[in-house]
């Protein structure tokens, strides 16, 4: 199974399910699943005729729109790396990440400012490595530009294509990196990445009719793997180019949001505001039925949450990782739920806690540094094809194993070097 079939296998399923919604206070546009298909073999077309192949890298420098969804899966289809770029980052670090990357074809929203571009044509390609072609991508409510020349960045301009119907299903083969993420350009092999959103679809109970938010935008790693999660569940993905904490109990309701994924922080101003409007959040909030609050470290905001009628439970979101690693059952009774932690979404994956001091692996119930070990490690570019999955990688965060082999997490260890 890879992104392409699961997308296929959805679409015939039912061709007209909304994947997902991109958010407006106006205008909000339902993309089906035919409709994303469509989108996805078109630009799978435009980047095979620019060139993008197995091993290619294509930088995604977008806002929080669907198109992201696209842009993965057609690049993950050719056996090239998608390369999720935030473009509220300074402009400093996307040129460097741009720049570190060596895409092939860089994919910038028509509206980007002008001196992210003004700095990638000063920054320069390193020697010996041409320029990447841009392709300029209006969004969701913009009309494609005339000329799409002003954003030449030395390797060509172009506008992906406008979808068509009746485009062939390609043979597909290979198991590449399909998605990275800066700083540090960490690679995930396509199989990991399908395995790891299907596992936690499966964890969550995501179904046709479900709604997930995320309040980050998916070109973070851990909306980007709520977004797949969603995806590999038949649900709908929300995205919003401009959710924050005042929009977002008011779009939970517009959209029937069944889950949300969010920080400490926004989980507990959340319930904060269902107490405020003097009524209990299950009334409020009908739709929802899980709330996860990423490494959370005390129990207030999901304890909070839960006492007004809606399950909230801690999850833990190691850096680096795909998140999330590990939830806790629905059904734990234990107020540890609360916190960050719970049962790895995915089987084929090892943990132990070490002593900070020796190195030694600790007993469950002891606190120490968590380690892990397994196909949610990251590679990087200089990993062999199987070192990354062999050797245990170092959370630099402090928890405890419990004795039915769930992990707890207590906080980033801040003496780590």
């Amino acid at each position: 199974m890879n992104l392409l079939s699961l997308l296929s296998g959805l679409t015939k399923h039912d061709p007209h399910a909304i994947i997902a919604i991109d958010a407006d206070p106006v205008q909000p546009a339902h993309v089906s699943r035919s409709e994303l298909w469509r989108r996805t073999l078109q630009l799978r077309a435009d980047l095979a005729t620019a060139g993008v192949g197995r091993g290619d890298v294509v930088a995604v420098c977008l806002p929080n729109w669907s198109d992201l969804l696209g842009w993965q899966i057609a690049t993950a289809s050719l056996g090239a790396c998608a390369l999720g770029l935030d473009p509220s980052a300074p402009v400093g670090d996307l040129a460097a990440a741009v720049t570190d990357a060596r895409p092939r074809v860089l994919a910038l929203d028509r509206n980007v400012p002008a001196a992210l571009t003004d700095r990638l044509r000063d920054s320069g390609a390193s020697p010996g490595d041409p320029p990447p072609a841009v392709a300029v991508v209006p969004g969701p409510w913009s009309e494609p530009p005339v000329d799409p020349s002003p954003w030449d960045l030395g390797g060509g301009a172009w506008q992906p294509s406008a979808a068509t119907a009746g485009m062939p299903m390609p043979a597909t083969s290979g198991d590449e990196p399909a998605v990275a993420f800066a700083p540090g350009l960490a690679r995930y092999r396509e199989s990991v990445v399908v395995r790891h959103a299907t596992s936690t679809a499966t964890a969550l109970g995501l179904g046709d009719g479900d709604l997930v938010v995320c309040t980050r935008p998916a070109t973070r790693p851990i909306a980007w793997s709520f977004a797949l999660a969603a995806l590999a569940g038949g649900a709908t993905y929300l995205f919003d180019p401009h959710l924050d904490e005042s929009t977002l109990p008011g779009e939970l309701v517009r959209f029937g949001a069944t889950h949300l994924a969010t920080d400490e922080g926004t989980a507990l101003r959340l319930a904060k505001s269902c107490h405020a409007q003097g009524r209990d959040a299950a009334a409020s909030l009908p739709a929802l039925r899980w709330v996860g609050i990423a490494n959370a470290t005390t129990a207030d905001a999901a304890q909070s949450l839960d006492e007004l009628g809606v399950p909230a439970r801690g999850f833990y979101a190691p850096a680096g990782v795909l998140a999330p690693f590990a939830v806790w059952d629905t059904d734990r009774p234990t107020a540890d739920r609360w916190l960050g932690g719970g049962r790895p979404v995915c089987s084929d994956v090892d943990i132990r806690v070490t002593d900070p001091g020796t190195g030694e692996a600790v007993p469950a119930g002891e606190t120490g540094l968590i380690e892990l070990r397994g196909a949610c490690v990251p590679e990087t570019r200089a990993d062999a094809d199987e070192a990354a999955h062999s050797e245990w990688y170092s959370t630099g965060d402090r928890g405890a194993l419990t004795t039915d082999g769930d992990v707890r997490f207590d906080g980033p260890d801040h003496h780590e070097t």
